[in-house]
Order: structure tokens, then sequence, then C-alpha cells
């Protein structure tokens, strides 16, 4: 500008159209040219329900790419959080899922899995958080978006005995 004057303004970003499955990274770590350091601030996140409505732009266009399904394509349910537990100089990865087949929220840490309750995933150490819209999800499963047989190597049998606690590379309590 040319008027060299101090004038207010506004920064808005706005989503165009609204990804199927939202993955969210917290920022946990600082890096300063004096300091490093975790941060273990407490970030409070829905389960289910985020609504994108307020960031989604020209939402009632016929240029809305959702489908226009309502509601249903601006909530996103949660599915997964990694969380990272330790310090910066060292820590340990765990993740927890909410399972397609009962809605149970387990923890996958290493060779054992926990069944946790839905209000232990929201936690001071959770790091990359994954949801996936809800309208996607009322006629889709995960194995729709990422590609499972490529990432398992376990056959089918084998993931029957690990999550039935028959394996002796988990254990499930």
């Amino acid at each position: 500008s040319k008027c060299k004057d101090f004038r207010v303004q506004t920064t808005r970003m706005t989503l165009w159209r609204l990804p199927p499955v939202l993955i969210i990274h917290l920022k946990r770590f600082q890096f300063t040219s004096t300091m490093r350091r975790k941060l273990r601030d407490l970030v409070v996140f829905p389960l289910e329900g985020l609504d994108l409505s307020r960031i989604q732009a020209n939402k009632t266009s016929s240029n809305n790419t959702n489908g226009d399904k309502g509601e249903a394509s601006q909530l996103y349910d949660l599915y997964g959080v990694i969380h990272h537990q330790g310090a910066l100089s060292g820590g340990h990865y765990v993740s927890s899922l909410k399972s397609e087949l009962d809605g149970q929220w387990r923890l996958f840490n290493d060779a054992q899995i926990y069944e946790i309750h839905a209000r232990d995933v929201i936690d001071a150490s959770a790091y990359i958080l994954f949801y996936m819209r809800r309208d996607v999800a009322e006629n889709s499963s995960l194995s729709d978006f990422w590609d499972l047989k490529q990432i398992a190597t376990l056959n089918e049998e084998e993931m029957d005995n690990l999550v039935k606690g028959k394996a002796d590379r988990c254990v499930i309590q």
C-alpha cells in the first residue's frame, strides 16, 4: 500500500472442500535459537462432532463439492490419536484407536493392547489427531482410504489371534 498508514487487518483462512479424512498435527516441540523443549499443554479436542462449517468457504454455493449432504458433511469424528510420551531428547509413541467393529477405544503400546475409556484419549500427550468426516464414515470404512494390505504384515488368522489374546506377540488387558 502507498498510504504508509497503520491499518487494522484481519486474515481469514477458509477451505473450499473438506477432506474425507482430516489429520491434525499438534505442535508439541518448540525450537528457538536459545532453547528446545517439549510442549506439554493440554489441548482439549472433540471426540465427536468437530464442526468445520465456520471455516468452510461458499457453503451455500452451487460449487459445494462435498455433495451438500447437510451438516454431516462438515462434522468429523475422531478415530485415532498418536501420543508422544516422554521428553524431547527421548520418548515413546503409542496410539489410541476406535474400533470400527465395536466402537471401543484401545491403546496400542508396542506389543500390548489395552481397552481404554474415551475420556482417556484426550490428554497432554496427544500429538496427531485422525478424524473422518461423518457423512463419509456412514458409507465407508478406513480401508477405503488406507491401503491396509500393504501395511499389514499379519494374515487374517494371525490378526484374529492377536485381537483375541491367543498370540504370544500381544497381550490384551
